[in-house]
């Protein structure tokens, strides 16, 4: 069940995008006309990072459950695009993964500047036309300590822009799938780990074409890009 109310993520089932099965139908549709522009080739569909940051693979890291003592204090899932327009002050929509103690944000320090990985997804009609050009950053700020000790995140959010064409309407959404953190260090000194998931979904009157990008950010600044891919 979709929760959307502050509440710790070592118990939540996993969140997804929930979305109507209908493309969109604000514009009339004439297939023998429009069908090449209003059909996305799927091929031309790329995810790209525009940054040069470094990546950590994926087998290096060794997840230790926090047995709920590291927490999210926010958002598991929130709409950052819909029908190609930002619904929401993304701003303010984010997730952390903070210890249990703290009452208020003065007993913690340590935090780092904010760090951001940005990628670039275009696409392409069937009539060679680029048709999609979305760019967004997943941010994050790292580092925070507790009593001295630990690596947490917090703000961790995606801010996009987007640019399509006439006829073309996309939607994205960010999740932190379930158990979406965990703790990358120890028990004595934990190190906050989250999963972060986004879904995007490009859709006409003839068609309906789904993907998503998986990251991994951890309270020592380590970013890694899990895998993207697309139906």
């Amino acid at each position: 069940m979709l929760r959307r109310i502050p509440l710790a993520l070592a118990a939540l089932t996993a969140a997804a995008p929930v979305w109507s099965g209908e493309a969109p139908k604000k514009e009339a549709c004439v297939a023998s006309t429009n069908s090449e522009y209003l059909t996305l080739d799927k091929s031309t569909i790329r995810t790209k990072r525009m940054d040069e940051a470094p990546r950590t693979s994926m087998a290096a890291l060794t997840t230790v459950r926090s047995a709920g003592q590291i927490i999210n204090t926010a958002l598991k899932l929130w709409k950052i695009i819909e029908d190609n327009r930002p619904v929401v002050n993304v701003n303010t929509q984010y997730a952390t993964a903070l210890p249990k103690g703290p009452k208020h944000w003065t007993d913690m320090g340590g935090w780092k500047s904010p760090k951001g990985a940005v990628y670039e997804l275009t696409a392409k009609n069937l009539a060679g036309i680029e048709v999609v050009h979305v760019r967004y950053q997943v941010l994050r700020t790292y580092g925070g300590r507790y009593r001295g000790k630990g690596q947490y995140l917090t703000a961790v959010t995606v801010q996009p822009t987007v640019k399509v064409d006439w006829g073309y309407h996309f939607d994205m959404d960010a999740s932190i799938p379930d158990p979406g953190i965990v703790n990358v260090g120890t028990p004595a000194d934990p190190v906050a780990g989250m999963t972060v998931e986004l879904a995007w979904r490009v859709s006409t009157c003839l068609m309906d074409s789904r993907g998503k990008g998986l990251y991994f950010v951890r309270g020592d600044g380590t970013f890694t890009d899990v895998g993207a891919g697309s139906d």
